[in-house]
């Protein structure tokens, strides 16, 4: 009797915040998508692709562009969202890992609020049951997307909901046949890409899948407003960047920064931007913060989460959030190459933690994989072409230390690690990142051992 009476009494307290204010808490989405670059949308200002349902929320939201995952690969990326905690403080470090048992996962907190939570297509990594959602249906594809209708539609509970939903694209494989309004002749080339024929083929099935990813969210949000109502909270984000070289599984820009959109009717000033540096490790304080709760200072033990609330932020009151994001990459099988870095509003410093192996990862080593043909076309050309040459050496062959103006050099092409006219700004952020790793007792760990790779630079 005595437990239900504090249970009673704790979530009395924890719903405090809206009940006091006379307003139901309200009901959020979340959508991420998979894999899919910072700039490789409409509303990110491609326009090459489209992306006309995300466009159209564009308007209605406040884009945070300066959004960061904690690491370029899936479980380490979801795993840190869920947790507030970096990847290697929660226990998800490589992909396909699961975050630590004892580690309070995000559905448990919006519990404590009243809260539904429910998880539909990907969002945490395989089908974990520790992290306690109400409702989990992985399938969702453009063949199955009526699962978020129907869900909704035979849902009865009067909580409120937070609904997390995860579409699998652009997640390679992409469509063998790119859409016929993606030419490739008439596609703009990445600049950290080689132009090739085969690059160009590839960048068209990616696009491809990439409007295939908005024509899910299109049916989500039409659903979602139809049973939720048009007052619903709206995040979109995606997890890490594209499976493209200098993407998934590196520490640059093109694999770290996430679009983030939040759309909050009434609150959230339509069609601003705001460049606040954020890290993925706050969405969950933010979460709990709009679920009515206090945002956590500790995610497992007496270990102060890293998150911190960007409530703030969204809501207009402030510009600014922190001064440094941090990334990692710990991932083993085919992407063995342990990575840290530290990124300011202008600088982003790399570290390669073992600068003696081969950089190699699934983007240019699988033979059965997604873009090796374009890799192999890549290879090929190097035999004949020294730029090319001396470029896939420098993407294989990576120095200790990487320095780069995103100011001047927003795609990281110009290493000024070794500039002197940069030496200061090299020594601080050098010294940042091993504060960072000192503080957080990060052990730097290699998981596996580096593949080989089809191209000899040594």
């Amino acid at each position: 009797m005595r437990i239900t009476l504090l249970a009673s009494i704790l979530i009395s307290l924890l719903t405090t915040h809206y009940s006091t204010l006379g307003a139901k808490a309200p009901h959020i989405l979340f959508l991420i998508a998979d894999d899919l670059g910072p700039y490789d949308t409409g509303f990110m200002g491609n326009p090459d692709v489209r992306t006309p349902a995300l466009d159209q929320l564009a308007k209605k939201s406040v884009l945070l562009e300066n959004t960061f995952v904690a690491s370029p690969s899936c479980a380490p990326s979801r795993g840190a969202l869920l947790s507030g905690l970096m990847p290697f403080r929660n226990g998800a470090e490589p992909n396909h890992t699961y975050v630590r048992d004892d580690v309070k996962q995000l559905p448990h907190y919006m519990h404590e609020l009243g809260y539904e939570v429910a998880a539909i297509g990907k969002i945490s990594h395989g089908n974990d049951k520790r992290v306690g959602f109400d409702y989990e249906n992985r399938k969702i594809s453009v063949d199955d997307i009526g699962n978020v209708s129907d869900y909704l539609t035979q849902r009865e509970s009067d909580k409120p909901l937070l609904l997390m939903v995860g579409i699998k694209d652009p997640h390679v494989p992409w469509p063998k046949k790119a859409f016929d309004h993606y030419d490739p002749d008439q596609l703009t080339v990445h600049p950290q890409l080689i132009d090739t024929p085969e690059t160009r083929l590839e960048l068209a099935r990616y696009y491809s899948d990439v409007e295939k990813m908005d024509q899910q969210i299109a049916a989500t949000l039409e659903a979602v407003e139809e049973h939720l109502g048009p007052d619903t909270i709206i995040f979109f984000t995606a997890d890490h960047g594209a499976q493209l070289p200098y993407g998934k599984w590196n520490n640059y820009d093109y694999s770290l920064k996430a679009p983030m959109l939040v759309s909050w009717p009434g609150v959230t000033a339509p069609d601003t931007r705001k460049n606040a540096l954020i890290s993925f490790v706050d969405i969950l304080p933010t979460l709990v913060e709009l679920g009515g709760g206090t945002p956590p200072e500790s995610g497992y033990g007496d270990t102060q989460i890293d998150g911190r609330s960007i409530l703030p932020l969204i809501k207009g009151e402030t510009d600014h959030h922190r001064d440094f994001v941090y990334g990692t990459n710990s991932s083993a099988a085919h992407h063995t190459y342990p990575l840290r870095s530290v990124r300011s509003d202008r600088f982003r410093y790399v570290m390669n933690v073992y600068p003696e192996l081969n950089f190699s990862c699934q983007t240019d080593h699988n033979p059965k994989g997604e873009s090796h043909y374009m890799w192999e076309a890549w290879v090929e050309l190097a035999k004949t072409d020294p730029a090319v040459a001396k470029k896939l050496k420098q993407y294989h062959n990576r120095p200790k230390e990487e320095l780069y103006d995103l100011q001047k050099d927003p795609h990281e092409q110009n290493n000024l690690a070794n500039n002197p006219e940069y030496a200061e700004t090299l020594k601080a952020l050098r010294q940042q990142t091993q504060t960072w790793i000192e503080k957080s007792g990060d052990t730097l760990e290699q998981h596996g051992k580096p593949m080989e790779i089809l191209l000899p630079i040594r």
